[in-house]
C-alpha cells in the first residue's frame, strides 16, 4: 500500500461530510498513543463511513470495494490463522501460488501489514479497503462467532476448567488469558454478540451432525455462522452454560431450569436457561432479559392510540374486576402488564403479583416467584397473596380453572386482578373462560375489558424508503388506507441484517366488556356473536390497528398481513 499523499489529513475529512473546519483541524490531529486514527475518526461520528473509505483509497491508491458474502471465496480463508484475522481485522480474499489478496479498513495500520506479509510466506499481497461496519460484519459471518478462539478450543477441551464462582455474576468482557479457559471465551464472545445484535434468546441445539446456534432477534430466528466441526464441543459448550446456570452437569436425561447474572458493558443481564434432553444431546435455551429495561416500563412505552389510552386510563381507576391481556407467547402481554402496575404504583396502594419467573423487578411491587416443585402454584401463591391485604394483584397467567376461581373471587372482594391468557384474540379469552366452566354470570359481572395484542417488526431507520403498493393487493387484504398513498419500507442493510426491519412495536384489540356484552355473555352466545357485538360497541381488530401504524410509517404492510394472518383465518371460520 504505497502512499501517495495527494491530500492531507484534513482534505479526506472534508471530503468525507465533515463540515465543520475547527473540527475536522481537531481530528484530523489526532495522535492517541496505542490507537488508530482511524477508528478514532469512525468512532467520532462526524463522517460517513463509505465516503471516508473512497477517500482514503484515494489518498492510499489502493482499490475501495464493496463485499458480497454471497461470493466470497472461502477457500481463501485459511491464508492467515483466524485469531489473526479478528484481532487485526484483515480479511483474505482470494489466494492463489503467487499472490494473496486481502481486505482492510485501516490503511494506517502498517504493523498488521507487516504480520501478513510474513503470514503470507513470501506471496505477493495485493490489499483492498472495505467500509469498517462491512468488513467487521464480513468476517462474523463467513468464519462464525468464536472463530479466533476455536483453534484453543480443539487444542485443550481435554482439560477444561468448568468451575465457577456460585452466585458470582459473570463479566462477559473479562475474558480469561489461560488457554484452559478458551471455552469460557468461547461461550462468551456467543452471549456478547447475542447481545450486540439485539437478540432476546439463544438456542443452542445439537443436530445428527453439527451444533447448530441460533439468535431469535425481533421475533424471528436467525442462525448464527459458526466454525467448522463445533459439534465435537458440544458437551463442553453444554457444560459451560449448565455450569454458568448452577445446574447438574451431569444429569443429562432431565430438562433443568437455571439462571445466570451477567455484567456487560456496565448493564445488568438476567439471563433464563432451560435444556432438555433430545435424541441428538442436550439442547439448551437463553432467554435474555436487561435489567435496567425496568426503568422504562412507563405508559408512553405502549404507544397507544389516543382512544386506547383514554380506555386503559379508565380501566385503572377501577377500585375492582380483572383485566386479562391476550395473545401468544413473546406477544409482549408482560411488558404491558408491567407498564399498567407500574403507571398505577404509589405509596397509596399495595401490589403484590405472582409469576413464573419474575421477569424483571419492579421498584415497589411485592413479587412472587412461582415453585412449584415445593407446592408454591398459581393457586396456592394467590390464596396466600390474598391473606396480605393488596390492592392490586397480578397473577402472571390463568392455567387453570382453580386459579381463575380464585382470581375472580378476589375481583369480586374488592380487588383490582391483572393476569393473562393464551388465546387468539380478545373475544377468544371469553370463550377460554367459559371453556373453564367459570360461570358465565361471574365472567359477565367481574372481568372489566380482554385486551389481545401482537408484536410487529418496525422499519428499519438507516433504509427506510417510501413504495408504493398496486392497489388489487390493498383491497384483497383489507387495507382501508387510499391507493396512491405510499408506504414506509426497509429496502435492508448492514445494521438490520438485510432484514429492512429493526426493533418491535405492538399493536393491540381492546374489547372493553359493556352491558350488551354482557348480556351475550350470560346467555353463553357463540365466539362469532361475541366478536361481532364488541366490534358494534366500537372494539378495532388487530388487524386495523396495524393499519394505523402502516399509515404512520412505523411497519409495513407485509409485516401487519404476517402478524395477523391466523386471526384473519380463525375469524373467517367462526
Amino acid at each position: 500500500m504505497k502512499n501517495m499523499q495527494r491530500k492531507s489529513l484534513l482534505d479526506v475529512l472534508l471530503e468525507s461530510g465533515l463540515e465543520d473546519l475547527e473540527t475536522a483541524k481537531a481530528l484530523a490531529s489526532l495522535r492517541t498513543p496505542g490507537a488508530s486514527w482511524t477508528n478514532e475518526v469512525l468512532n467520532s461520528g462526524q463522517v460517513d463511513e463509505i465516503r471516508f473509505t473512497e477517500q482514503l483509497g484515494l489518498l492510499f491508491n489502493t482499490p475501495v470495494e464493496t463485499l458480497n458474502i454471497s461470493r466470497f471465496d472461502r477457500a481463501a480463508l485459511s491464508a492467515l490463522p483466524s485469531r489473526f484475522v479478528f484481532k487485526h481485522h484483515i480479511l483474505p480474499l482470494a489466494v492463489s501460488e503467487e499472490s494473496l489478496r486481502l481486505a482492510t479498513y485501516d490503511a494506517f495500520n502498517g504493523m498488521a501489514r507487516q504480520l501478513a506479509a510474513q503470514l503470507a510466506n513470501g506471496k505477493k499481497i495485493e490489499w483492498v479497503l472495505v467500509p469498517r461496519t462491512q468488513l467487521l460484519r464480513t468476517i462474523k459471518a463467513v468464519y462464525g462467532v468464536g472463530a479466533e478462539t476455536f483453534e484453543e478450543l480443539l487444542q485443550n477441551t481435554r482439560s477444561l476448567d468448568l468451575a465457577d464462582q456460585e452466585g458470582a455474576a459473570t463479566d462477559l468482557n473479562a475474558d480469561a488469558d489461560d488457554p484452559e479457559a478458551s471455552v469460557v471465551k468461547f461461550v462468551n464472545q456467543i452471549i456478547r454478540e447475542a447481545l450486540y445484535e439485539r437478540a432476546t434468546d439463544i438456542h443452542v441445539e445439537p443436530l445428527e451432525n453439527d451444533l447448530r446456534i441460533r439468535y431469535r432477534i425481533d421475533g424471528i430466528l436467525h442462525e448464527v455462522a459458526v466454525p467448522p466441526q463445533l459439534r465435537v464441543l458440544q458437551s463442553a459448550i453444554i457444560s459451560r452454560l449448565k455450569v454458568m446456570a448452577h445446574m447438574d452437569i451431569a444429569e443429562k436425561r432431565l430438562p433443568q431450569d437455571g439462571r445466570i447474572n451477567l455484567q456487560h458493558t456496565g448493564t445488568a443481564i438476567d439471563v433464563r436457561v432451560s435444556t432438555i434432553p433430545t435424541v441428538t444431546g442436550e439442547s439448551i435455551s437463553l432467554r435474555l432479559l436487561n435489567r435496567d429495561e425496568t426503568r422504562s416500563f412507563g405508559f408512553e412505552r405502549l404507544d397507544l392510540s389516543q382512544e386506547q389510552a383514554d380506555l386503559v386510563r379508565r380501566l385503572l381507576r377501577e377500585p375492582n374486576g380483572i383485566i386479562l391481556v391476550t395473545g401468544p407467547t413473546g406477544s409482549g402481554k408482560s411488558t404491558s402488564l408491567y407498564s399498567f402496575l407500574s403507571s398505577i404504583n404509589s405509596v397509596e396502594r399495595r401490589i403484590v403479583t405472582i409469576e413464573e419467573p419474575v421477569e424483571y423487578r419492579l421498584p415497589g411491587v411485592s413479587q412472587i416467584d412461582v415453585k412449584p416443585e415445593i407446592g408454591l402454584t398459581f393457586a396456592n401463591g394467590l390464596r396466600a397473596i390474598l391473606r396480605q391485604d393488596p390492592n392490586v394483584v397480578m397473577v402472571g397467567e390463568i392455567r387453570d380453572v382453580e386459579t381463575a376461581e380464585i382470581a375472580i373471587r378476589a375481583a369480586m372482594t374488592g380487588h383490582l386482578v391483572f393476569s393473562t391468557l393464551h388465546t387468539n384474540d380478545a373475544v377468544g379469552g371469553i370463550t377460554r373462560l367459559l371453556d373453564m366452566e367459570i360461570e358465565p354470570f361471574l365472567v359477565a359481572s367481574v372481568v372489566r375489558a380482554f385486551v389481545a395484542q401482537r408484536l410487529v417488526r418496525t422499519v428499519c431507520p438507516d433504509c427506510a424508503e417510501w413504495i408504493e403498493y398496486p392497489e388489487d393487493y390493498l383491497r384483497e387484504i383489507g387495507c382501508p388506507i387510499p391507493p396512491g398513498q405510499k408506504f414506509r419500507h426497509g429496502k435492508g442493510c448492514e445494521s438490520c441484517r438485510q432484514t429492512g426491519y429493526r426493533g418491535r412495536t405492538a399493536i393491540y384489540e381492546f374489547c372493553a366488556v359493556g352491558q350488551g356484552l354482557r348480556s351475550l355473555i350470560i346467555q353463553k352466545a357463540t365466539g362469532a356473536q361475541l366478536k361481532a357485538r364488541a366490534t358494534q360497541d366500537g372494539m378495532e381488530t388487530l388487524r386495523q390497528d396495524g393499519w394505523r401504524r402502516v399509515l404512520r410509517g412505523q411497519t409495513t404492510v407485509e409485516e401487519v398481513v404476517r402478524v395477523t394472518q391466523s386471526d384473519e383465518l380463525l375469524a373467517e371460520t367462526d
